[in-house]
């Protein structure tokens, strides 16, 4: 019968699964530094064992029930790594449909980029993400991740870009700002959600069509002719119009033409990015 259990896997592996069968009742498992474990019978997952030398069968460190030496029990180990880190790409399976922000014209864009990740919380990630899968893969875990985060990722690209005002022909000279706010934006996500940390997020590139990017510089054109356009979401509006047709701000007010923020009448600065009001 089994009295000892160590980690025999591989360090750079998110994980590994060990099975034990015929455990006695004094059976240990040595927990290294490196990883945490957790304990599986009949599919219940128990605590969560630290570093360490631990029994196995023990009531009063609210293990698996207390058992006889003549009594025999087979249990999974999972050894979570605490330091191993995986990266994957990611990428719009189909066109982001949205406006561009600084003229308000329909585009399709694709979206693609790097993202790097480590567990954080073992349970969670085991529970949320892996399971009683005993065929796990790092391309099984890749796609399970990525087909619900993208869900996630292209509203938060859109709301980025729409917030920050930049046009998508822009798109490449802002790659920096946009990956540092999406990944706040996801970060919460990946830990409540899947018991990871997002240690790095990056948008790489994107992909949109001539005809979108003529159609934008064709209406930039437009605007720049007639001079008139809503200051909150930049759609070019009619010159009597007092309500913008895209956001519905209102055109009596006063926003800054560099950030969109609400200026007061007196205001000769805007209290939100600094710039002049005009």
């Amino acid at each position: 019968m089994s009295e000892i259990v160590k980690f025999t896997g591989n360090n750079s592996e998110l994980f590994c699964r060990e099975c034990a069968d015929s455990l006695h009742a004094k059976a240990q498992v040595i927990v290294p530094e490196t990883h945490t474990v957790l304990l599986i019978k009949d599919g219940v997952v128990s605590e969560a064992l630290q570093p360490g030398r631990h029994d196995i069968f023990d009531t009063e460190n609210g293990l698996f029930r207390l058992k006889k030496d003549s009594d025999c029990a087979t249990v999974d180990f999972v050894f979570v790594s605490k330091t191993a880190k995986l990266q994957m790409l990611w990428g719009t399976s189909s066109p982001i449909k949205t406006r561009d922000p600084m003229t308000g014209v329909p585009v399709s864009i694709g979206v693609n980029g790097e993202l790097e990740f480590r567990v954080k919380t073992p349970k969670k990630f085991y529970l949320e993400l892996v399971g009683a899968d005993t065929e796990y893969s790092v391309d099984k875990l890749k796609k399970r991740i990525l087909s619900r985060l993208m869900s996630v990722i292209e509203p938060a690209i859109a709301k980025s870009m729409r917030e920050q005002k930049i046009s998508y022909t822009e798109f490449s000279e802002n790659k920096s700002t946009l990956s540092e706010s999406i990944k706040s934006q996801i970060s919460e996500l990946f830990a409540t959600e899947y018991g990871l940390e997002l240690c790095s997020f990056m948008v790489m590139g994107a992909i949109i069509s001539d005809a979108d990017i003529m159609a934008i510089e064709r209406k930039r054109d437009e605007i720049n002719r007639n001079g008139r356009t809503c200051p909150v979401c930049g759609t070019s509006i009619a010159a009597n119009a007092k309500f913008c047709p895209e956001c519905g701000s209102s055109l009596a007010d006063v926003f800054c033409p560099h950030c969109g923020h609400k200026l007061g009448a007196a205001d000769k600065f805007c209290a939100n990015c600094g710039k002049p009001k005009v």
